[in-house]
Formats: C-alpha cells, sequence, structure tokens
C-alpha cells in the first residue's frame, strides 16, 4: 500500500445530452492525466443533470454499470492508467434508479461503486437512496471511501469510511451552494483526520426552461442556480491544498502523503454508546416552548464572577460558563446556569437554577485535560427548559459528531458547550458543523484566548425550499448564524432562537436529522474490531 499519490479533482458543467456528457468527461480526463496524476475526481450527475420529465425519463437517461457510457470512460481510465471517480445515475430493478459513485480502476475496471445514501430535495422525486452501508474501495493506495454531495452535508457517511480505515475520501458534488466550499467539504476531512477531494459542478444545474420554476420555489435569484464550483483537496488539518475557482471549468492537483492521516481523531469513540444513531427513531423537538431565549456566555466568569452577576442583571435567562467555573450563588428564579464540576471519577455538567443543581450530564469520552474523569457517560440526557430541551456537552464531547447527533435524534432544541478547544478548526469547522448539520442552537463558552471559543450559533430562519423567504438568499444552505465573541471582550451577551430545531428541513422533504442515513450509521455503532476492514 503506497503512502503517495497526486491527486486530481475536475469541475465541469453537464447537460441533457449524455453523448455531449461523455466527450466532456472524457476532455476532462485528457487534462487531468496530463498533469500526471493517479486519481481523478469528478463532479456528481456526469451523465445528465438531476431534473427529469417523469420516472420513465429519469431512467432512460440512466447508464448501466456494464454499459456503453461507463465503458468509454473505463477505456480512457486504462489509456491513461489512472483510478476514476464520478457519480452517475444507474438503473436497477424494477422502476428503480439510483444516484451512484463508480470508482473505475487503471485497468478500465470498476473498482467499487457506492449508492448515495441522502437524497437533496427534488432528488428524491425519480431517485432512490442506497439502503446499505457503503463498501470501502480498495487501492494501491489503500481504503478509499465514495460519497456524493448531501452525504456529505451530514457527518454519517464519511465518517462510516473513516472509522473502517479510508485515509481518502472522495466526494462528487452537484451544488450551488456556497457552504458546501466553505465549511461541509473541509470539515469531513478534519473530524475526521484524513484527506478529502471534493469535485463540484459549475454552470447550470437545471433546463434553461425550469430555472424560473426552482427559482421561485427555492426564493432563489436564479443566478445562484448555477453550480458553486470550488472543487477542492483538503489535507487531515483543515488545511485546502489547492482550490478551483467559483466558475469556469477547472482541474486542481495535489501531491497526497496519506501517512499523514491523524487517526488519532478517531481514538477515544465510544460505539456502544451510539446505538439510537443506526435506529429510525427520531424525536422532534417540542414545538410548544418559546422560540427564543436570552443567552450570556461568560469566558472570564472563573475570575471575576461579578460579570455572572453582570450578564442576569442583563436579562439572561441561559447563562454558559467554561468548564469548572463555580456556579454563582444566589441565582434569580427563572434563570439557568450551565458550567461542570469534577466529582469523584466524574466531569459533570451541571445546569444550576434557583433550586440548585437540576441536571447532570457525564462525560462521555476520555478528555486528557480531565485525565481524573475515569467513569464516563454511557447517554446524552436532556433538560426540558421554557426554550426547549438542553442538552450539555462536557470535556472533549465536541469532537465527536456522535454525541451532538444522541442531542438531537432525542429532541434537543439547545446545546451548551463547556469546553476547552485547542486547536482553531474546532471552532471554525467542528462546532459549526455541529449546528448545521443538526439544525440547532448551540451556546459555547471557553476560556479567553485567541480562539475565541466563546459563541452563540443558530439555524437559519429559512430552510432552503421557502419562497417566503424572511431574508435574502445568502448562497448556503444552512450555515449558521454566528455571533463571536472578540478577544478583548469579557461577556458575549445575545439572542438565540431554539424554536428554530422544529424544522430540520434544510431543503424540500430533506430532514437532516429524522432523514439522516441510520441503515448507514450501523459501521458507527460496531465494536472498535469490526470496523477496521
Amino acid at each position: 500500500m503506497r503512502d503517495r499519490v497526486r491527486v486530481a479533482a475536475v469541475q465541469f458543467a453537464t447537460g441533457t445530452d449524455l453523448d455531449e456528457n461523455l466527450e466532456t468527461c472524457l476532455r476532462m480526463l485528457d487534462s487531468a492525466a496530463a498533469e500526471g496524476v493517479e486519481l481523478v475526481v469528478m463532479p456528481e450527475f456526469c451523465n445528465h443533470i438531476s431534473v427529469y420529465a417523469d420516472q420513465d425519463h429519469c431512467r432512460s437517461v440512466a447508464v448501466s454499470l456494464d454499459g456503453p457510457w461507463l465503458g468509454a470512460l473505463a477505456r480512457r481510465s486504462a489509456e491513461h492508467r489512472v483510478y476514476t471517480s464520478l457519480t452517475v445515475t444507474v438503473p436497477r430493478d424494477g422502476d428503480r434508479v439510483t444516484a451512484t459513485n463508480v470508482l473505475v480502476d487503471p485497468q478500465g475496471r470498476v473498482a467499487a461503486t457506492a449508492d448515495k445514501q441522502m437524497l437533496m430535495g427534488n432528488e428524491r422525486a425519480h431517485l432512490s437512496a442506497g439502503t446499505e452501508v457503503s463498501p470501502l474501495a480498495d487501492t494501491a493506495f489503500g481504503p478509499v471511501g465514495l460519497y456524493s454531495c448531501m452525504d456529505g452535508v451530514t457527518f454519517e457517511v464519511p465518517r462510516t469510511f473513516a472509522v473502517r480505515g479510508a485515509r481518502l475520501l472522495l466526494n462528487s458534488l452537484n451544488s450551488f451552494a456556497l457552504d458546501e466550499a466553505r465549511l461541509h467539504i473541509p470539515v469531513r476531512a478534519v473530524e475526521n483526520g484524513v484527506f478529502v477531494v471534493a469535485a463540484n459542478k459549475v454552470g447550470p444545474l437545471l433546463p434553461a426552461d425550469q430555472v424560473p420554476q426552482f427559482s421561485q420555489a427555492l426564493g432563489v435569484p436564479p443566478e445562484a442556480l448555477n453550480g458553486a464550483g470550488e472543487s477542492q483537496v483538503v489535507a487531515p488539518d483543515g488545511a485546502v491544498l489547492a482550490m478551483a475557482p467559483r466558475a469556469g471549468e477547472a482541474v486542481v492537483v495535489a501531491d497526497l502523503d496519506l501517512s499523514k492521516v491523524e487517526s488519532d481523531r478517531l481514538q477515544g469513540r465510544r460505539p456502544e454508546v451510539y446505538g439510537p444513531l443506526a435506529q429510525s427513531r427520531t424525536a422532534r423537538p417540542d414545538s410548544s416552548r418559546e422560540p427564543e431565549v436570552v443567552v450570556g456566555c461568560v469566558p472570564g466568569g472563573r475570575s471575576s464572577p461579578e460579570l455572572v452577576h453582570k450578564a442576569i442583571d442583563a436579562g439572561a435567562s441561559l447563562v454558559v460558563l467554561p468548564e469548572l467555573t463555580p456556579p454563582p450563588p444566589n441565582i434569580p428564579s427563572g434563570v439557568l446556569v450551565v458550567t461542570t464540576a469534577l466529582r469523584d471519577d466524574q466531569h459533570l455538567g451541571q445546569v444550576w437554577s434557583a433550586e440548585g443543581v437540576v441536571h447532570e450530564q457525564a462525560q462521555v469520552h476520555h478528555c486528557d485535560r480531565h485525565a481524573v474523569a475515569t467513569r464516563l457517560g454511557t447517554e446524552v440526557g436532556l433538560y426540558p427548559t421554557p426554550f426547549g430541551d438542553l442538552a450539555v456537552i462536557v470535556g472533549d464531547d465536541h469532537r465527536y459528531p456522535e454525541v451532538f447527533r444522541l442531542a438531537s435524534i432525542a429532541g434537543a432544541h439547545l446545546v451548551a458547550v463547556c469546553w476547552g478547544p485547542e486547536h482553531l478548526w474546532e471552532c471554525d469547522l467542528a462546532l459549526m458543523e455541529r449546528a448545521a448539520e443538526n439544525r440547532i442552537s448551540v451556546a459555547a463558552c471557553g476560556p479567553p484566548g485567541p480562539l475565541a471559543s466563546t459563541m452563540l450559533l443558530d439555524p437559519p430562519a429559512d430552510s432552503l425550499w421557502n419562497p417566503n423567504r424572511s431574508s435574502p438568499y445568502d448562497g448556503t444552505i444552512n450555515t449558521p448564524i454566528i455571533q463571536r465573541i472578540h478577544p478583548d471582550t469579557e461577556l458575549l451577551f445575545g439572542t438565540l432562537h431554539p424554536g428554530r430545531a422544529v424544522n430540520r428541513e434544510v431543503s424540500k422533504d430533506t430532514d437532516l436529522v429524522g432523514g439522516r442515513p441510520w441503515r448507514a450509521a450501523a459501521a458507527l455503532v460496531a465494536p472498535a474490531a469490526q470496523t477496521t476492514a
């Protein structure tokens, strides 16, 4: 198994003519091969754009795995002696059609396939989602994971590959959303400690005559419905090694050393705790709670207790403190204070009210900062408040996307995080994505310092499929609204909207939590010995 590999992400447009689309794929493959690469990643829906007149039309433009369309691409891959990854629609039994990731090897053989697990919006009208854990692809440089677009907007599918030993993930996209490149692509690299190669579309994603219809239904301007480009290669630390522009055909190339994979990101996982992730049952947040809450986060609360009372006096109903900060005396009625404490062999997140401690949450994963906490929690509990069900996350549990998912599956509206992050990616990518992929409000309080780790995160007010927007479309799918402390500020004070967690649909019929790929998550709850094959 080789460690070094030169890779290319290529971006281009496709239309409704299968022959023209094949010629584009072959031409772009030639361009990438001329750069001396060993692996080429192409976008999603390479054979035909993802809009169909009806089911018969959808099936008629799908391409068989052993048919002439993919056969031509396979022969060209063999000529160049490269691996080629792309996503096409494939006819299945009956009327079913799947969006399938295909990896062709340097001998021109289909080496692996993986059906898209989580369909987006209009795709659900004619395509069928995958229902099984996608296999790893075996290559000369080790096991590789294949996924496409919406499968990377939540953490489950990419993580199933990483926990089974993939060092490289290949993501084919068909997206007009700007937060793919800014958030959803790089976070999958850094949270798993692996490399990601992602190829997106450019140009129109819809037939010209249907642009007005989709523009109105989505509440977005017509010009925003082009592929967003920015195909990229991302390192395990989240650094973008190469990126294409937002518009126009492009080939971006990077040389990877797969020995640099940071496998320690996955150490400490506790699959025995994650059982609900692989079950279909999902609680919906209670819609009868108060839709918003005033929050005060006090990063200097340990050294300046009077700041806590300052937040309460200013009207905060929820106060979040850094870990191990003592709660203030005489908490007023109607105010909740979140902090943590070490007791015996546990590190406990605590919710305090005027009556004392009303809720405790044990740290779930080992944390070096709190090595004395050897008795770990076995579940994520919720505390009911007037403004929604509250989860508390402590220690380094924020590094494990499974924990936030357990909270959202249980019906949480809001998460309070008492933490001490060590890396910028924990703040700029990981915590942002936890709020985004769960459509959940987050109040995080960390110590003062350059990471600016104290922040308030809210889901956007509008989902993607919304003709009656409360504000103009900003080009993203579900990037959270963020308030973040400045280095010279002692208190972060603002309003969160936990009521927005009630609407988990990022687009039409696309529920980020209830529609999560729970069958694929079977790989996340398997014992460690079963996830390395």
